[in-house]
């Protein structure tokens, strides 16, 4: 199965970010990023296979970076 998300920055503060990312058929989900526990969160509650990958790319990014990136994009 193949994966593909655009993944953009929608707002940041201190303690979190939110994002929205786009699947390959423009639908369109929310994630939050918990910069504090460093944890992620899906706003609709499903955390199916494109979630983890979109996830996945965030939190790697933030961990390593310390920054919150503006645009990520997830394909496999």
């Amino acid at each position: 199965m193949a994966l593909y998300a655009r993944i953009e920055k929608m707002r940041e503060d201190d303690q979190q970010v939110r994002y929205r990312y786009t699947d390959v058929s423009g639908n369109e989900r929310t994630m939050l990023l918990n910069k504090v526990a460093e944890t992620t969160s899906a706003d609709d509650g499903v955390e199916d296979m494109l979630f983890r990958a979109v996830a996945r790319k965030v939190a790697v990014a933030w961990v390593r970076d310390g920054v919150a990136p503006e645009k990520l994009l997830v394909q496999s």
